[in-house]
């Protein structure tokens, strides 16, 4: 669930001169962007569903990014995107989705769809 009043320490992002971390070694990554809106969104998601201590934040910054991580990481090579069970998945609703279904904590999407539910297919339609 979400923690509130949780005070997160925001790391320096990580430039062309950084090391890449332990890759695909388990632990569960976002890389985003702090100005990133699609980033923040995603960002979000893994602290309203209380996942601080499973979803490591892993800053890149988009002005000097390193090039590990277009090579070994993301090949879009843009933020957000998210290293998990050996894959690396990207877009941010697509994340958000993602770590909807398949992380604890309280749910982002109804379970119940209706005409008039925001996921609900045709909803997407409605101005």
């Amino acid at each position: 669930m979400a923690t509130a009043g949780v005070h997160e320490v925001r790391v320096p992002p990580l430039t062309s001169t950084s090391d890449p971390p332990s890759l695909f070694d388990g632990t569960t990554r976002l890389y985003i962007s702090y100005v990133c809106p699609y980033a923040q969104r995603v960002w979000i998601t893994r602290n309203y569903k209380g996942l601080q201590d499973k979803i490591k934040l892993v800053p890149i910054d988009l002005q000097n990014r390193p090039a590990w991580y277009k090579e070994k990481v993301y090949p879009e090579n843009k933020v957000p995107s998210l290293e998990d069970n050996g894959k690396v998945l990207g877009e941010s609703l697509d994340l958000i989705k993602y770590v909807d279904e398949n992380f604890e904590g309280p749910s982002l999407i109804p379970s119940v769809r209706t005409a008039h539910s925001p996921s609900h297919p045709t909803s997407l339609f409605i101005v």
